[in-house]
């Protein structure tokens, strides 16, 4: 099914996109989500959240003549997008790129979208009601949000593993998909929007060993486990590689997917 619309940290980030590398899908989570949403012309676009852009280099190629604004709360992040985007072919498009925080949107409450992208991050939200409502609000008629979350039981093998040697350990995967996870966002979106598709991302991580899983789990929840990591690493290393040992890989089961969420 295609979409049809009417009408420090670059490294921190790249590190834990890696993990993906060793996924048995066809297609990168961000190139299935693109291909989910099809082509689009001459519509006004608005990302809250963009992070280093990578989302850009598989819609730009079909998204033509539109007038995108990028936003980030982080400035550096931001440059980081502007130059990755530079390199991709832009198909007539106008892109402009503004540091703004999605909690206060108030900068851009004079602009009207066909289409407001929130990847991954509507889980850091201050209010995610009044924030829905905000987005609702700059939405032209038959406008969509397109916005991707996580479930609960992302990479749980994981989480699994880690928790037999501290079984309250936290996991940002867990408070994210309480907060706007795939088991609630539609009820979430529901509540403002009229109508809510959902879909859902199917694939599999198969890791050839530890250093890769090692690299990822420094860089999560903002290095706060590395600590935590180093200490008990021998043992959680050796227990991955009898696993690849005997299997050829360790297997990791992401859970992500998004929703589009459509204005009357």
């Amino acid at each position: 099914m295609t979409l049809v619309f009417d009408g420090g940290i670059e490294q921190e980030i790249q590190t834990r996109i890696r993990l993906y590398d060793y996924s048995t899908g066809q297609q990168s989570f961000f190139e299935w989500q693109a291909g989910m949403l099809g082509s689009v012309k001459n519509k006004r676009v608005l990302e809250i959240g963009c992070g280093d852009g990578e989302f850009w280099q598989y819609l730009l190629p079909c998204w033509q003549n539109c007038d995108i604004t990028l936003t980030d709360i982080n400035k550096k992040m931001l440059d980081v997008a502007k130059n990755k985007i530079g390199s991709y072919i832009p198909n007539d498009n106008r892109i402009q790129f503004d540091q703004v925080d999605f909690n206060d949107l108030t900068p851009l409450l004079g602009h009207r979208y066909d289409i407001i992208i929130a990847n991954h991050n509507l889980f850091y939200a201050e209010n995610i009601y009044r924030l829905l409502g905000v987005i609702f609000g700059m939405l032209n008629p038959r406008g969509v949000l397109i916005c991707s979350t996580v479930g609960t039981d992302h990479l749980h093998e994981l989480i699994d593993l880690l928790r037999k040697r501290n079984a309250n350990l936290p996991w940002l995967a867990e408070t994210w998909a309480k907060r706007f996870g795939l088991e609630n966002a539609y009820d979430t979106l529901s509540t403002i929007f009229p109508r809510v598709d959902q879909f859902e991302y199917d694939n599999f991580l198969h890791l050839p060993g530890p250093d890769p899983i090692k690299a990822y789990l420094m860089k999560t929840m903002k290095g706060q486990l590395s600590e935590w990591i180093e200490q008990h690493w021998e043992g959680i290393s050796a227990e991955i590689q009898q696993v690849v040992d005997e299997k050829g890989h360790f297997r990791l089961t992401p859970h992500s997917g998004f929703c589009a969420a459509r204005k009357p």
